[in-house]
């Protein structure tokens, strides 16, 4: 991998003008009188900007069959997944470990304070350093991280095993670093609450121990009871990390996905689901229940849009309006992941109690909650002792949808809800790919790291499975 260096030279810089706020996250311009550093908070506001728009990305739902392509199917079919991850080293990463760097550094922390407490600023950028390292290992497997980010041109790969005790102890270590310093700027999140940092930060450690149920249950019981101790977590709608769109520049990125193009839908399977159960949410996951099949060859698939004009686009038309907010990680997901948990012997809580209160929330949350839909709904999904662990890994697929990364990603790692791969798959093995296969440009830049990485996958199969994907 080829990173930046992080260095404050004028051909790196990101010099913008005043502090952004909700209102204004999108009004960014260049100042040439400025001070020859980046501005923290610009940096901030552009890193959860985007936020929004990678938990919408497709190809991860297309893999757990959230979405299905109306013509150009490739990806359905398992095509290799090759991607390249330079874009988080060199784009998101690379801001937050810039945001760290100068709030640290003594010749320009007192300039940075400008944008909040130096504590504070670098506690939120750790955060969300993890967030995005849990993205990129979660996807590809080993990814370099320890040696990442610190301007060298030959980067070793980490082992994922490594890399998750490391992003749990960065999430308890970041919430330890916040004062009672001045406000953040350029928070378009939580407006420079701390507290609903810590919230995030232990959320986000309960979601990645859950990841260890099958490949280090004991560590994982230990991580997830060690978060839930806290008390602070996610445990209110009003905490959502929820990106809130202002539209214009900055619209909701399902919106911008059908202003020109219509290439993917629901895929029938949510649509043949929730008719089943009766779910509420199915009048506002689609615009309308007519799911396009899955993995239709592209023949087969402009057949099915041409004589089904109703064919459902991703999210109603109120849910995907130019200012649309998307919800990155909920209360209702958290209560399902403690279901689980309490499921697993984890912790002491009871799982019916927290299934039944992550339905109602995410209903809730959806604008679809009615007292008589959602008792007619549990009635089709209660827990009845031999189906726990199906039926809460179910309504946790369904409770971060149109979370594709998510989505994929606890599937991958539950095995619930069963997917049948497509019938007209085009690779070899004819499963759905389980995980991203590392890119050309690394090979181009960093052969002989990825390469060595590359060979615990069976030479970057995609077929080859991360380390928790038991």
């Amino acid at each position: 991998m080829k990173n930046k260096i992080i260095a404050l030279t004028i051909s790196t810089l990101v010099m913008f003008g005043c502090s952004k706020s909700i209102d204004d996250f999108g009004d960014m311009n260049i100042n040439p009188n400025s001070t020859p550093i980046p501005v923290t908070n610009a940096l901030l506001t552009n890193v959860l900007s985007g936020i929004g728009g990678t938990a919408s990305s497709v190809t991860p739902g297309l893999y757990c069959q959230y979405f299905a392509q109306s013509q150009y199917t490739d990806a359905s079919l398992y095509t290799p997944p090759v991607s390249d991850f330079d874009g988080y080293y060199n784009g998101v990463l690379y801001d937050l470990q810039n945001i760290i760097n100068i709030n640290s550094d003594p010749k320009y922390k007192a300039v940075a304070a400008a944008s909040g407490s130096n504590a504070n600023q670098i506690a939120i950028a750790r955060i969300l350093k993890a967030y995005y390292y849990w993205l990129v290992t979660d996807l590809w497997g080993d990814v370099p991280y320890s040696q990442a980010l610190l301007g060298n041109a030959d980067i070793a790969y980490d082992k994922q095993s490594t890399i998750y005790p490391a992003l749990l102890a960065e999430l308890k270590a970041a919430t330890a670093q916040f004062d009672i310093g001045t406000a953040i700027k350029g928070d378009i999140i939580y407006a420079g609450n701390t507290a609903k940092w810590v919230k995030f930060a232990n959320s986000l450690r309960m979601l990645m121990a859950l990841r260890l149920s099958k490949v280090d249950p004991a560590n994982g019981k230990i991580q997830f009871a060690d978060a839930l101790a806290t008390g602070k977590f996610i445990d209110a709608s009003v905490d959502n990390f929820t990106v809130n769109y202002p539209g214009g520049a900055f619209a909701n990125p399902w919106f911008n996905s059908y202003l020109t193009r219509k290439d993917q839908g629901v895929a029938s399977f949510i649509t043949n689901m929730q008719k089943s159960t009766i779910d509420p949410r199915a009048t506002v996951f689609g615009s309308s229940t007519a799911g396009i099949p899955y993995g239709l060859t592209r023949d087969l698939a402009t057949a099915f849009i041409g004589a089904n004009a109703n064919w459902a686009f991703i999210l109603s038309a109120t849910k995907r309006a130019i200012n649309s907010p998307v919800i990155v990680v909920s209360s209702a997901q958290l209560k399902l992941a403690r279901a689980e948990a309490a499921q697993l012997g984890w912790t002491s809580e009871t799982a019916a109690t927290l299934y039944a209160a992550g339905i109602k929330e995410n209903m809730t949350d959806w604008g679809v909650f009615s007292q008589a839909t959602y008792d007619a709904y549990m009635l089709k999904v209660a827990l009845n002792g031999t189906n726990n662990l199906k039926n809460i890994n179910t309504e946790y697929y369904l409770a971060v949808y149109p979370n594709g990364f998510e989505g994929y990603s606890n599937w991958r790692r539950s095995g619930f809800p069963v997917l049948t791969p497509t019938a007209y798959a085009t690779n070899v093995s004819k499963q759905i790919p389980r995980r991203y296969m590392y890119g050309t440009r690394e090979y181009a830049t960093n052969a002989k790291n990825v390469t060595a990485a590359a060979a615990a996958y069976n030479d970057n199969s995609q077929d080859g499975r991360v380390w928790w994907d038991k």
